[in-house]
């Protein structure tokens, strides 16, 4: 049974409370407000000073190699030389084998490495034996080490929005879908006709719209819609848009 529930409430007050320097929920807990949107617990790992940017997942893969392990089993462990104790936790492993055998498993928790190894708890179990021969690839929660794009610019994924400025280290809630508010790249969406899907610039975490960024050699993350009606009535553009990262 999970640690926690797939949607479980938050109320706004909680989800703007200043963020910690001490986790209160699980790295990748999911809630959901008053008005249907989704926030994910994140770790900030470096200063966010800019909250209407999206901000990008900065974890990267490890490689392991997977002891052998049998059917059926919870724990699995697997070659790490560095991690610290849930550095994995809401993050994911896939064991390499043959195609048919090829399995994907999401990872509850884990033991700080004891210099050589580290032991994972899995959310379900083995379901074909492992011999110590394969290999394994570990991805993190997308959540546990959340950055500005610059960070890492065009080859990180937006995964949130912080919505206010987080200290290197510290714990928030990180918007992931509803209404938000971010800052252009360049022209103010919605000035012209049929001018309505955006996506998120990838130098930065702007906002740009979609006929500015899909084009040759471009595929920019797309970010949402925009909510209110606009157009040259109602003063050009607007910047006030339906975020939709899940």
């Amino acid at each position: 049974m999970s640690e926690f529930n797939f949607t479980g409430f938050i109320s706004f007050e909680a989800a703007y409370a200043a963020p910690t320097a001490t986790a209160t929920a699980k790295i990748g807990e999911l809630r959901e407000d008053e008005m249907g949107g989704r926030w994910r617990y994140c770790k900030a790992g470096a200063a966010i000073t800019n909250p209407l940017l999206g901000l990008g997942c900065y974890a990267q893969p490890a490689d392991n190699t997977p002891s052998a392990t049998a059917i059926g089993s919870m724990t699995l462990i697997v070659t790490d030389a560095t991690c610290t104790a849930d550095q994995y936790a809401n993050g994911t492993i896939l064991i390499g084998a043959a195609a048919a055998y090829r399995r994907f498993y999401h990872v509850r928790s884990n033991t700080a490495s004891d210099g050589t190894y580290t032991t994972l708890t899995l959310y379900h179990p083995i379901r074909y034996a492992i011999a110590g021969t394969e290999w394994a690839t570990i991805v993190p929660s997308p959540y546990s080490d959340v950055r500005h794009i610059s960070a890492g610019a065009g080859l990180m994924s937006v995964v949130c929005m912080a919505l206010q400025t987080v200290t290197s280290g510290y714990y928030f809630w990180g918007k992931t879908r509803g209404p938000a508010y971010g800052i252009v790249s360049s022209t103010v969406p919605g000035a012209a006709s049929n001018d309505r899907a955006i996506v998120f610039q990838g130098t930065d975490g702007a906002l740009i719209m979609a006929d500015e960024a899909w084009n040759a050699g471009n595929s920019q993350q797309y970010a949402g819609y925009l909510l209110p009606r606009t157009g040259s009535t109602y003063g050009g553009g607007d910047q006030t848009f339906m975020l939709q990262l899940e």
